[in-house]
C-alpha cells in the first residue's frame, strides 16, 4: 500500500519524530512510504525505504497568504503527478499550517492528524476579532473531514468548534517499546550524581515550570531535578527566582533522552495542557514512574485505575508538593500494562485497517478563500 505524511517542516517536535517513526516501521513491513515536508527546515535522519521530499526549498516558512496559495497550488501539482500512475491509500496532514495548505489545495479524503486541542489553540489569540477568525478557519477544514486524535480529548474538542467531521479515529502514539527500552540501557557521561527528578519539555508558558519549581520547593524532597529543554539558560533563571540554582541541572535536549529517564526517581510533568504527552509513556517504557497534572489531554488515558491517583490538578502547586512528598514515602512501580497498549505495532495497525478503506485520497476543488 502507498502511504504519504504531509507535514509542514522537519522541525524539532513529537510530530516530526512521530511521523519519522511511523513511517520507518510502516516500510519494514513492505510498504511504499513517503514524507512530504511543505518547506524547507531543519533535517533529520530518513529511516530506510522512505522517501523524502521538500516541496519548496525557497523557504523555511509556511505563513502568510501568498506563501500559503503558492504551497497549495504546488501541492497539487505534486500529488496530481504523484498518484498519477498508482493512487495513494493514506494521506495525512498534521498540524494546523499543513491542515490549512491542504485544505486550500482541495485534497480530499485526507485524515487531518490532531495533536493539539483545537480550542487551545483558539484559546492562545488574545485578540477578540482574530480568535472567531481563527476558529472559523480551523471549523472549516475540519468540518466533514476524516480525522486522527492522539487522544479522546483532543477528538471531543472539536465539538467546541462545531466541527463534525465525517469519521473519527483514535490512535494513540505509538511506540517501538524494545527500541526505547535498549536506549534507556546507555548511560549518558553528564547524569547527577545524586537522586534525581526529571522533566522533559520546551521551556514554554504552557509547560508550566513555575508549578514545577514551587511544588519541588514545597515538597520538602531533597531529590535534584534535571531538565532536558530547549532553553537551558532561561529555565535556569527561572530556577533562581525559586532559590533552586544549586539543585536544579538544566540540559539540551538530548538524541537519548531515555538514558536519562531510565535514572531517574520520577518523571514530573506540570503542562497545562498537552495534545498526548509522549514523555509519559517513554518515561513508563523506561520504567520510571510518573507525577503529572492531570491536564487536557491525555495523562488520563495514561495513568488508568489505580494509578489515576498520581495526577493532579493543573495549576495547583501544592497538590503536585503533595504527591512528590507521597512518591519519597510510598513510592510505586510500573507495571507493564500501563505502556503496552501504547505500541508501535498496534497503531501501525489500525493505520493498514484505515489505508484498506475504499474511499481513497484524490484531488477536489482548489479553495484559495479558506
Amino acid at each position: 500500500m502507498r502511504f504519504l505524511f504531509i507535514i509542514a517542516d522537519l522541525g524539532p517536535n513529537g510530530v516530526t519524530y512521530s511521523r519519522l517513526r511511523y513511517a520507518g516501521e510502516l516500510a519494514r513491513r513492505g510498504h511504499e512510504v513517503t514524507i512530504l515536508a511543505l518547506v524547507d527546515g531543519e533535517t533529520r535522519p530518513i529511516p530506510d525505504g522512505v522517501e523524502f521530499e521538500v516541496l519548496d526549498r525557497s523557504t523555511t516558512r509556511l505563513s502568510g497568504f501568498v506563501q500559503q496559495i503558492k504551497s497549495a497550488l504546488r501541492l497539487r501539482q505534486w500529488f496530481k503527478q504523484a498518484s498519477r500512475l498508482q493512487p495513494f491509500d493514506f494521506v495525512s496532514s498534521s498540524l494546523t499550517p499543513a491542515d490549512r495548505v491542504v485544505a486550500r489545495a482541495g485534497l480530499i479524503n485526507v485524515h487531518h492528524w490532531i495533536h493539539i486541542a483545537t480550542s487551545e489553540l483558539i484559546a492562545g489569540v488574545s485578540d477578540l476579532r482574530k480568535r472567531r477568525r481563527r476558529a472559523r478557519l480551523l471549523s472549516s477544514i475540519y468540518h466533514g473531514k476524516p480525522v486522527i486524535g492522539v487522544s479522546k480529548g483532543v477528538i471531543d474538542d472539536l465539538a467546541k468548534l462545531d466541527a463534525i467531521p465525517s469519521s473519527a479515529t483514535l490512535i494513540h502514539n505509538g511506540y517501538n517499546v524494545e527500541h526505547i527500552r535498549k536506549l534507556a540501557a546507555e548511560k549518558p557521561a553528564d547524569l547527577p550524581s545524586e537522586p534525581y527528578y526529571i522533566h522533559v519539555g520546551r521551556f514554554a508558558a504552557a509547560k508550566r515550570h513555575d508549578v514545577l519549581f514551587e511544588a519541588l520547593k514545597g515538597s520538602g524532597s531533597t531529590r535534584r531535578l534535571l531538565l532536558l529543554t530547549d532553553k537551558p539558560d532561561e529555565a535556569m533563571q527561572l530556577a533562581r527566582q525559586y532559590a533552586l540554582e544549586d539543585r536544579v541541572a538544566a540540559l539540551n535536549f538530548r538524541d537519548n533522552p531515555f538514558s536519562y529517564m531510565a535514572r531517574a526517581d520520577a518523571l514530573l510533568l506540570s503542562s497545562d495542557f498537552e495534545g498526548f504527552p509522549n514523555v509519559l509513556v517513554e518515561s513508563l517504557i523506561s520504567g520510571t514512574p510518573i507525577i503529572s497534572t492531570d491536564c487536557p489531554y491525555g495523562p488520563a488515558e495514561i495513568l488508568t485505575d489505580s494509578y489515576a491517583q498520581w495526577l493532579v490538578p493543573t495549576g495547583d502547586a501544592q497538590a503536585l508538593s503533595d504527591k512528590i512528598a507521597l512518591f519519597e514515602t510510598l513510592p510505586y512501580k510500573v507495571e507493564p500494562w500501563l505502556f503496552q497498549r501504547f505500541t508501535l505495532a498496534g497503531a501501525m495497525n489500525q493505520l493498514e485497517e484505515l489505508a484498506r478503506m475504499p474511499e481513497k485520497p484524490s484531488l477536489g476543488q482548489f479553495r484559495p478563500l479558506l
